[in-house]
């Protein structure tokens, strides 16, 4: 887990790294932090493809405060937990509208820092397997892989299709996303220009696929009897499927 800690106070911010290395020790856990002492260099890192899976945010802080800092991160990033240090509870109702996780109340104590790292850590374990980080017109963002029916190139640009009828295009060439996604077992490199997931697969035919949203996919002369072949012992293997008939 990456963590990012952004506050002004140096002798707080001392006191925190303390407790990470506490928590590494205590959990048996690798996780990994760095700290800001300025939201605009935090932002502006961000910007240029730094990742992290949760920010640690003070409020108060001169020049931009946590809650605009957050709003600018939301900007090109939906997904990071946000967790906020504040020293009063008057912006708590404004912390959920940045999506924030939860927020600490300072002095921090230990125990409750650390019951809320473990509760992330679990999230993140639970999610990340089905999840994959890619940079998009977006931003960075992090795809469900059992939520993307497909993937197409369209003027030398990828082309994600997502189920909820959302398409993103991201800066990656196909070739290097079938290579992320071959750990997951439900992708199928159907023509030199698509790459699908075989759970969403409608109809196969010597001539084409159909996805469930109706687009209408090529399938090469050469390659049917492959696709077909690894369709087929996807779908026994994955879903149980009883095929009746020829």
């Amino acid at each position: 887990m990456r963590i990012a800690i952004c506050d002004d106070d140096v002798i707080f911010l001392q006191e925190l790294s303390k407790m990470m290395i506490r928590y590494n020790e205590e959990n048996g856990s690798m996780v990994e932090y760095k700290i800001y002492t300025n939201p605009l260099e935090l932002v502006t890192q961000m910007e240029k493809g730094s990742q992290y899976d949760v920010i640690l945010l003070d409020i108060c802080m001169p020049g931009i405060n946590g809650i605009q800092c957050a709003k600018d991160i939301r900007m090109f990033d939906n997904f990071v937990k946000i967790i906020f240090l504040t020293s009063s509870t008057e912006y708590a109702v404004e912390s959920y509208s940045v999506k924030a996780q939860d927020y600490l109340l300072k002095p921090i104590e230990k125990e409750k820092l650390f019951s809320l790292l473990r509760q992330v850590q679990k999230e993140e374990d639970k999610s990340e397997k089905n999840i994959i980080v890619l940079k998009s017109k977006l931003g960075i963002t992090k795809i469900d892989m059992k939520k993307l029916e497909y993937c197409e190139v369209v003027n030398r640009k990828l082309v994600l299709h997502l189920i909820n009828k959302e398409d993103l295009e991201c800066s990656i060439r196909i070739n290097e996303l079938e290579e992320k996604l071959q750990g997951f077992g439900m992708f199928l490199r159907a023509h030199r220009s698509y790459l699908i997931n075989m759970d969403y697969i409608q109809t196969l035919t010597a001539h084409s696929i159909i996805m469930e949203n109706g687009a209408n996919i090529p399938v090469p002369r050469e390659k049917y009897l492959q696709i077909k072949e690894a369709y087929m012992e996807y779908i026994f293997e994955a879903k149980d499927s009883v095929i009746i008939g020829n």
